[in-house]
This record gives structure tokens, sequence and C-alpha cells, in this order.
């Protein structure tokens, strides 16, 4: 029998696990390239200080709707796949960490391991942090077979499900030729300076997307932070210029996710589109939703696990 993990970040589901998640995100040193001891005090005041500012956005979504839906597609791999394999949900910074789920596939008498970064683009900021966790465990248990899988942004199922997901979306909202926002979580400048290739992915998964549907696009970038440089242009900049240029029908697309998060459901859906709407005068401006489970991305995962 062979293991499948899909790792992905994870999320707040309560107010200390809002706290457990901080703490292990920004002691990650691919997320704050700065020395151990920094970081050490960095996440310990974040997760002291600001867990409840945090809890409370996550709030206004339900919680995050992450792990229920790696949960789904985990089980509906292990279905697709059959009783040959055995298919975990597990997550860099909430439980089941990916230790604890390695170590569970473990128990089970499973040491052939496939790893799935549910990260279509590769990003020093995810994959790399998913990567060299694994590098940690092998040298715990040597005797394991573990393979990470590469990303798969180019992957013609994966320009297939965005393409459906779209394509509907046009649909329902009865637009007539919208321009694609493809709106991505931005990363620090300086990590791209030092060969993170995730921006040039991001604009590679657009163009195909965006040539499959047959209309015009933009890349755009949310979610900076202050105190650095990140990647540009931002999409609220985006969006204004598009209405400069008389574009009245925008369709925003979150490419960098695969499932919907507090970056989805809060800063794209209660604030950046209201906003565009209310300071921009757009009054058609929507967002393709991810579906928690959809029948090509299944197909895609389960070509991904077998390959």
């Amino acid at each position: 029998m062979k293991g499948i993990l899909l790792a992905n970040m994870g999320g707040a589901e309560s107010l200390e696990g809002t706290r457990f998640f901080l703490k292990n995100m920004f002691l990650d040193p691919n997320i704050i390239p700065a020395p151990k001891l920094v970081r050490f005090f960095l996440s310990k005041g974040i997760s002291t200080f600001r867990y409840k500012k945090s809890w409370a956005k996550y709030q206004l979504i339900g919680g995050t709707p992450i792990i229920k839906a790696s949960k789904a597609i985990a089980d509906s791999l292990n279905n697709s796949l059959g009783d040959d394999y055995r298919v975990l949900a597990t997550y860099s910074y909430s439980r089941p960490l990916i230790e604890e789920s390695v170590s569970q596939l473990i128990n089970e008498g499973i040491t052939d391991i496939r790893v799935i970064p549910l990260y279509p683009q590769a990003s020093h900021t995810t994959t790399r942090s998913v990567k060299q966790d694994l590098e940690k465990l092998y040298k715990k248990w040597s005797y394991l077979s573990i393979k990470l899988v590469d990303e798969f942004h180019t992957n013609k199922l994966f320009i297939d499900f965005w393409r459906d997901l779209i394509v509907t979306h046009i649909r329902d909202k009865n637009y007539r030729n919208p321009t694609l926002v493809f709106s991505a979580h931005s990363i620090p400048l300086h990590f791209v300076e030092k060969g993170d290739n995730y921006p040039k992915a991001i604009e590679e998964s657009a163009k195909n997307i965006a040539a499959a549907c047959n209309l015009p696009y933009q890349v755009a970038f949310q979610s900076q932070m202050e105190g650095q440089k990140w990647v540009e242009p931002k999409t609220f900049k985006t969006l204004t210029h598009l209405k400069t240029s008389k574009i009245e029908e925008i369709v925003l697309i979150p490419i960098s996710f695969v499932n919907e998060n507090l970056e989805t459901l809060f800063d794209l859906d209660q604030e950046m589109i209201p906003r565009a709407k209310s300071e921009l005068n757009f009054t058609s401006i929507s967002r393709v939703k991810i579906p928690e489970i959809h029948p090509i991305f299944i197909e895609l995962l389960a070509q991904l696990s077998k390959k």
C-alpha cells in the first residue's frame, strides 16, 4: 500500500487553534527569513498578542474552510484510488502536522509515501517549507521512501479545472466578455531575487487558463504586508486601471489557491469587491468560488498520485 499526503498550510478552527497556527507559521524561516532567535520571539509575540484579532477575522468566515475542504478532497481521492492507497490531509502549521501524518502512516505499516503540496505554483514560502519538513523526517526515518510531487500549474487538468469553473461562473452571471483578473497571494520581493519562480508560474497559469477561456486577462497580487517590498501589481490597483480603461465586467480568480480560505472569503469577498463597487463604481464584478470537491481536480490528484 502507498501513502498519499495532501499537504496544505492549515488554518484556524478555534481561538487556541489560531494561536497554534500563528506560532508555527512565524517560526518558519521560509515565512520569516531571520535568525532562529528572532523568529522565536516574533512568533511568540504574534501568537500571544495578535491571535484574538486574527481569530475575529476567521469568525467572520466561520473558521478556516481549508481543514474541512482538505479532508473532503483526501476522502474523495481515497475513493478514487482504491484500496492500494491511503490518503491523508496534512498541514504545515495546523494539526495534524506533516510529521504526525507520516507517523500515522508508519503505524499503519506504510513506508512508501508520496507528498502532494496543494500549492499549484511552487514557492519558497510554501512548497519549500514542505520539502524541508520531509528532509528532516527522512533523517529520522531513513527507511522511508518519500517523494515530493512537483508543482502542477501547467498540467492540462489544472487548466481544465479552472476553465470549467470560470465558464460556469460567467454563464451564471450573464457576463458577455469579462476581463479575468487572476489574483494571487503576493510574496516578498527578496524571495524572487533569490530565485523564487512563483510570479512567473502565476503568469504562466493565467496565460494558459485565459487562452482556454478565450478571454482577456490581467495578473495581480493581493495580501501584501508592510515593512518590505512585495511582488506587484496590487489587485486593487489593477482594478483601478481597468476601470479607467472602461472595462466594466470583472471576474476575479484566486489562482494560487485550491481551497477557499481567509484570503478568498474575507480579503476578496468582504473587502476587495465591496471596495471596488463603492470606490470604483463597478457593478459587474464577482469572484469564482472554489468548490470543496471537483471531479477534474480529483482526477488531477489521482494522476499525480500514480505518476
